[in-house]
């Protein structure tokens, strides 16, 4: 006789486990993720108590508003993201040899690993200059300018019939101020990881909350929240945004992040509706399954239930969700800059453009390498996330293991 359960056993990736002997301890990952957030909250009271206007030693960090945002985000992905993966290393073998077996999924992973690294550590790995404006608008190491492009200063590399040759003093040359366009582009990139991550992240956590308690318990919790999620999607996070940058950050001098930490709040906690009816409806057709069954029969409480056997089983479609929203959030974010209503420093990769694209007197094919680059990062960015996650969204399908 035919099963009549919707999720037969051999389709699940996390079986149900009983607890033994009636015991429970809080895991070691539980346990370091806590102390993570201790210290994390240990030295964001020293920066605001102690030094404000100081680094914090030894680290020497001069951490600003969404940069506490970044290391909780950090926190979070090691916790739920890193550690799993580490833990279960047979299965993360299997994952990883058929992730690498799909040649545009490791392209795609190897991309986004080297835009995590720059974004990351990228600023204290380079030692930026300052403008130099007798070397401005200098051609790429395999271009060339003609030399009235360079109002009238000097070439640094050589001049083959009255045009400029680039140097490998400035691969990607420099902008109209003799600033180095490398160094801008790895401050946008610095600028777009830490948009990325920390709006990605306030959104996956709020997302799989109310998405997970919604398809769990159904009824009127499901009716309750999901007439909150359609209002709140009435609401554009950046019609908020623009409204809470015209008011309060137009007059702002010393701007620092503090643009970049109110977009990652208003889009973190106003953009998650989409992500969040995805989780519903994986809920809905776990909580039916024979483990979350099992789970039930044998004295879990839902919160257990959820936590261990829902939420994880869910973890395919938030990854691809996410995959989807955080380049979204990254292109509003450079959208926003270019239109000077996100201001940071560093420039963002819109601010770069922005600032590619002067002097206005001078056309875009004459300094093109100012926002070529930026442009290109932006393009790569959002393919390479659109691949990762139809990627990622075939290795975790429980399916695949059978097969």
């Amino acid at each position: 006789m035919p099963s009549s359960d919707p999720d037969p056993p051999e389709f699940t990736r996390i079986e149900w486990d009983a607890e033994t002997g009636g015991r429970r301890r809080p895991a070691a990952r539980t346990l370091g993720f806590v102390l993570a957030l201790a210290a994390i909250g240990a030295l964001l009271a020293y920066d605001l108590t102690v030094a404000p206007s100081k680094t914090i030693p030894p680290l020497e960090w001069d951490v600003r508003q969404v940069g506490w945002i970044v290391l909780v985000s950090l926190a979070v992905l090691a916790r739920y993201v890193l550690v799993p993966l580490v833990a279960d290393r047979e299965r993360t073998a299997r994952h990883v040899r058929a992730f690498l077996s799909r040649p545009a999924g490791a392209l795609s992973l190897a991309y986004l690993v080297a835009f995590a690294v720059l974004g990351l550590l990228g600023p204290d790995a380079f030692q930026f200059t300052y403008a130099k404006p007798s070397q401005n608008l200098q051609p790429p190491v395999f271009g060339s300018v003609n030399m009235s492009v360079t109002d009238g200063y000097s070439c640094l590399g050589p001049v083959v019939d009255g045009y400029c040759q680039g140097t490998w003093q400035y691969p990607l040359g420099t902008n109209y101020i003799g600033e180095n366009v490398i160094e801008h582009l790895i401050s946008g990139i610095h600028i777009a990881f830490k948009a990325g991550i920390s709006a990605g992240v306030v959104m996956a956590v709020v997302a799989t909350v109310v998405g997970t308690t919604a398809g769990y318990y159904g009824g009127r919790v499901d009716d309750l929240l999901m007439r909150y999620v359609d209002i709140q999607q009435t609401i554009p996070a950046v019609v908020v945004y623009i409204v809470v940058a015209t008011l309060f950050l137009g007059n702002v001098e010393n701007i620092s992040d503090g643009g970049l930490f109110a977009f990652v709040l208003v889009f973190g906690l106003l953009d998650w509706g989409g992500v969040a009816r995805l989780v519903r409806g994986e809920a809905m057709q776990r909580r039916t399954a024979g483990y979350v069954r099992a789970a039930r029969a044998a004295g879990a409480s839902d919160l257990r239930v959820i936590r261990r056997h829902v939420v994880p089983n869910s973890t395919a479609t938030i990854v691809t969700a996410l995959t989807r929203r955080i380049p979204l959030l990254i292109l509003a974010q450079v959208g926003l800059a270019y239109l000077e209503l996100n201001r940071t420093r560093p420039a963002s990769l819109g601010g770069v453009i922005r600032f590619g694209l002067r002097p206005r007197y001078m056309p875009w094919h004459a300094k093109w390498w100012t926002t070529l680059w930026a442009v290109l990062v932006i393009v790569g960015l959002v393919v390479a996330f659109n691949v990762f996650g139809d990627t990622v969204r075939d290795v975790l399908d429980p399916r695949e293991e059978v097969q």
